[in-house]
């Protein structure tokens, strides 16, 4: 499918405003010039990409519980979202960070989420918030469908917000030739439906009936792939990825 466009009210969910508080920056495009010499001879890749200056100050904040970034989030997937989204869905805990610099990739290798390297469940929806504008060279590129191989930049202005199939559409990113540093914050949806209890299950499970150790959502995920690339469990339990939203 292709990508969907949506717009976020920018005063009731205020991201950009606690991120660039958490810098001490007036203007995120130019987050950069806190860190010139970033990752300058070395492309950033699955391995190391989580490890600037930014993203480490970012997930040490996160860590910490960060509630002036989680609340809103946690509002937006269930006041916006589920409009979109019918039924039970999962939704991650927590968001992921992006920051692609002047003349620097986000992630350098190209992917699709369910691949044997990410091994991402299948069905997952993918969702990218621009906390900055995010057009031509510093915009992700993915494909229409997958398989297709017809890249097209997702262009993004501050207060938009794209849903996209980056489970099995490739995507990824060029060299970033403007002068100004994309961020934004993205994560990813399952609607349950498309799992055991609503359903036959394709490759992947997930069981919604309690069991005797109270654990009433379980595990969700390829059976021989039970963790993510970051170590957590495909899981809603408390160290897992996702957490579970009823959306009657």
């Amino acid at each position: 499918m292709a990508h969907v466009v949506k717009r976020y009210n920018t005063e009731v969910y205020q991201f950009e405003k606690t991120v660039s508080s958490l810098f001490g920056v007036e203007d995120l495009s130019e987050l950069h010039l806190l860190s010139p010499q970033l990752m300058k001879d070395k492309l950033l890749t699955q391995d190391c990409e989580a490890e600037t200056y930014f993203h480490k100050k970012f997930y040490r904040k996160l860590n910490e519980g960060w509630p002036e970034l989680i609340s809103p989030f946690v509002s937006l997937i269930k006041d916006e979202l589920s409009e979109i989204i019918k039924g039970p869905f999962l939704y991650q805990k927590t968001p992921s960070f992006r920051v692609q610099v002047p003349n620097q990739t986000a992630v350098s290798k190209w992917h699709f989420d369910s691949d044997p390297n990410h091994g991402h469940p299948d069905w997952e929806i993918n969702v990218q918030i621009a906390l900055t504008e995010m057009k031509g060279s510093s915009a992700m590129w993915t494909e229409t469908i997958a398989g297709l191989g017809d890249y097209h930049p997702i262009n993004l202005n501050y207060g938009e917000y794209a849903i996209f199939d980056g489970n099995k559409c490739i995507h990824g990113n060029f060299i970033n030739e403007t002068q100004k540093t994309r961020v934004s914050l993205d994560f990813r949806i399952l609607p349950c439906k498309k799992y055991d209890g609503y359903g036959e299950a394709i490759f992947s499970t997930f069981k919604i009936k309690e069991v005797e150790d109270d654990t009433k959502y379980g595990f969700v995920g390829r059976l021989n792939n039970e963790t993510s690339f970051y170590g957590k469990n495909w899981s809603t339990s408390t160290e897992g990825y996702y957490d579970f939203y009823e959306n009657k």
